[in-house]
């Protein structure tokens, strides 16, 4: 679930590689964004399961680990059962009562669990796992989640420094014209350092 706001976002993702949003789980990106050492976290939660999807089919509770479960209704009479507790509760997982002609008897709707599938992807909901026993991120999701993680994604400086992660050492070890400079105009090379470094949006 997304709940960084769009204002802690853009105060902090300054110190957030470029690549981050596109190549990082988004559960461990949302975990290290207010991290001091963001890329230091990341490889910190390198044993954070895999980012699979952020939907389960229809009638299907995610149950983690990139799996979803049918949840379905078993009818019983009066005090046959009890919901399945993972679910109860939850999403929209609902049963009713239901009048057995058959057996001339009210029955009662109870949540069971069934068949296991794997989780799926939709641009509709934000790019989280859901949470388990629930159907879709879109669930837990604020209101302005594609703005969230738009912004999250956005490069934080200049266009030049965008394929090196926004580092400037780096793209001075990839352009050695550019580091025998930075060499020789030191007071130079920081403006310039600082100018590239600079959120564009935020001049």
């Amino acid at each position: 679930m997304i709940r960084t706001s769009l204002a802690t976002i853009a105060l902090i993702a300054g110190a957030i590689p470029v690549s981050a949003a596109g190549e990082v789980a988004p559960d461990i990106h949302q975990l290290c964004l207010q991290a001091a050492d963001y890329r230091g976290c990341v490889e910190a939660q390198a044993g954070t399961p895999e980012y699979l999807g952020n939907k389960c089919p229809e009638n299907h509770a995610y149950v983690g680990e990139g799996k979803c479960q049918r949840v379905y209704c078993d009818w019983v009479g009066l005090g046959g059962g009890h919901h399945e507790p993972l679910v109860a509760g939850k999403s929209t997982w609902r049963c009713g009562n239901n009048y057995n002609f058959w057996k001339d008897e009210l029955q009662v709707g109870i949540l069971r669990l069934g068949a296991t599938v794997k989780v799926e992807q939709t641009s509709d909901c934000p790019s989280i796992a859901p949470q388990e026993d629930w159907n879709s991120s879109c669930e837990h999701a604020e209101d302005n989640w594609r703005a969230i993680e738009a912004e999250a994604k956005r490069p934080k400086c200049s266009k030049r420094l965008v394929p090196f992660e926004c580092d400037w050492n780096a793209y001075l070890e990839a352009n050695p014209g550019m580091k025998a400079w930075a060499e020789s105009n030191p007071e130079a090379a920081q403006k310039q350092r600082i100018k590239l470094e600079a959120d564009p949006l935020k001049k």
